[in-house]
């Protein structure tokens, strides 16, 4: 009974040695294939790497990503794409905001790789923390609307003088306009009268009238002058 538990305990130690792909020596390393300069947030970077088991033997795992923490806890995660030959995977890795950053690769079924820290330029050029990076971002994304509104709040304003102006314009035209008419009015009830004679002087039949009855009288009188010779006349033969 004893000889068997020391065959069971072994061949448990045995398996778990084996299950473990560290203490098997199942261990590997990432390297990059090059690496930005600096990174800067908002902005897309592709990053080539490659798991080498034991740091030499290229080999492919089933899973393998990016993960980088802010210091503020916020957690990234940029999987990782098969890419040409064994064991190399390709990540587009994006930083939202500017800060430091620390960062690993998984590496499937091996432990991950723990890279060191990676400081985030800031879209000035100096790291800031993710919430200083996201105020701003959204100060420069309000600033815009900002504009518009007051832009759209000026062109009311606008429009509404020169309504206002159009108005003031329009009465003004309509108060001389009603002036003017009675202006004339007044200044024609005044002058009718002295017209008056002048419109009758140029009536052609009234001119005619004077001219008229004196050449009746005329022919009336020559008419009783005639009339008296012939009456002499006939007493004279008688």
């Amino acid at each position: 009974m004893r000889s068997l538990s020391i065959l069971v305990a072994v061949l448990a130690l045995t398996l778990g040695v084996f299950a473990s792909p560290v203490m098997a020596g199942g261990w590997a390393v990432t390297t990059f294939d090059n690496l930005p300069d600096q990174f800067v947030f908002g902005h897309e970077y592709t990053l080539g790497y490659t798991i080498r088991q034991h740091g030499v033997t290229p080999i492919s795992v089933d899973k393998t990503e990016i993960l980088a923490v802010a210091t503020t806890g916020r957690t990234l995660s940029f999987p990782g794409k098969s890419d040409g030959a064994v064991g190399h995977y390709v990540a587009t890795v994006y930083f939202p905001a500017g800060g430091t950053y620390s960062w690993q690769v998984t590496q499937g079924q091996f432990a991950p790789q723990d890279l060191a820290t990676v400081t985030v330029l800031g879209a000035a050029g100096s790291a800031t923390t993710d919430k200083t990076a996201a105020d701003k971002a959204a100060a420069d994304k309000a600033l815009p609307a900002d504009k518009a509104v007051a832009a759209d709040k000026a062109a009311a304003a606008d429009k509404a003088a020169a309504a206002d102006k159009a108005a003031a314009a329009d009465k003004a035209a309509a108060a001389d306009k009603a002036a003017a008419a009675e202006k004339a009015a007044l200044a024609g009830t005044a002058v009718a009268p002295a017209s008056a004679p002048a419109t009758q002087s140029s009536d052609p039949v009234r001119t005619a009238l004077p001219f008229a009855a004196a050449a009746a009288a005329a022919l009336f009188l020559w008419r009783l002058v005639t009339m008296f010779r012939a009456a002499r006349r006939t007493r004279a033969s008688a």
